[in-house]
């Protein structure tokens, strides 16, 4: 597995076209800070977060959307309740006012204890992240998400581990990719190929069989490692090179 170094981020934070930038925020590590991050929801984010009828899930929604708004405001330059957020066609969230013309994007996925919040410059990006829970039954998922090519090498697997990392896999690297381009899982899974290796190279595209060959060369992976028990990925365009992993949870203790 690939070492990827999640990093305290500097207290300047910039980020250019070819960078991709992914945070990570502990649902755990969030205490005393709770209070201050409710501080920075919106009236309407405040209203959405008590809907929820279990404490976790209203933490969750709560932590989510303040980091979201902080992480951004630090790239914007600006206070994290001036930013307004709208959803687009499919329901994927992006910048609503005037700093969206700084062309900052973003994505979220969270799973279990983890969140974590990706950002690109002018180009779109998708992120997802899974749980491995051992009590999910991962046989009866696998025909709706592979394609024959992906059946045919996973039917080759032979221990129940290398199995389930690769449905993982598989299935974080097509949500990150239907969330990049915004349609959300809108598409067939079986018509969409990607790579199961646990790393790839600069040069591995998507490959995807409902789409030109011209637009196959834009989209790439970026695993991002986490732990035995997490598995994302992130899936960027051919402008995106280089991959920065930051702590989110160090953002409270500036």
């Amino acid at each position: 597995m690939n070492s990827i170094l999640w990093e305290r981020p500097p207290v300047q934070l910039s980020i250019s076209r070819s960078e991709l930038h992914v945070w990570q925020v502990n649902l755990d590590n969030i205490n005393y800070q709770h209070k201050y991050l409710i501080s920075l929801l919106s009236s309407e984010e405040i209203k959405r977060s008590k809907r929820f009828i279990f404490d976790r899930d209203r933490h969750c929604y709560q932590v989510t959307h303040s980091m979201k708004r902080l992480i951004l405001a630090n790239y914007l330059d600006c206070d994290p309740q001036c930013l307004h957020f709208k959803i687009e066609s499919y329901g994927k969230p992006a910048l609503a006012n005037l700093l969206c013309s700084m062309k900052v994007q973003f994505n979220i996925s969270h799973s279990h204890d983890l969140i974590l919040i990706a950002i690109t410059v002018e180009d779109p990006i998708g992120i997802d992240i899974e749980y491995n829970n051992k009590k999910r039954s991962i046989e009866r998922l696998v025909e709706t998400i592979f394609s024959p090519s992906e059946m045919k090498f996973f039917l080759t697997l032979k221990s129940q581990r290398e199995k389930e990392e690769t449905f993982f896999r598989c299935w974080t690297r097509k949500e990150a990719y239907l969330k990049a381009i915004g349609i959300g899982l809108r598409q067939n899974l079986t018509n969409i190929s990607v790579d199961l290796n646990k790393t790839v190279s600069s040069h591995d595209w998507l490959k995807i069989s409902t789409i030109s060959q011209s637009e196959i060369m834009l989209w790439k992976i970026f695993p991002i490692n986490i732990d035995d028990f997490y598995i994302a990925n992130a899936v960027a365009t051919f402008f995106q090179k280089y991959l920065f992993c930051y702590k989110g949870n160090e953002l409270l203790s500036v």
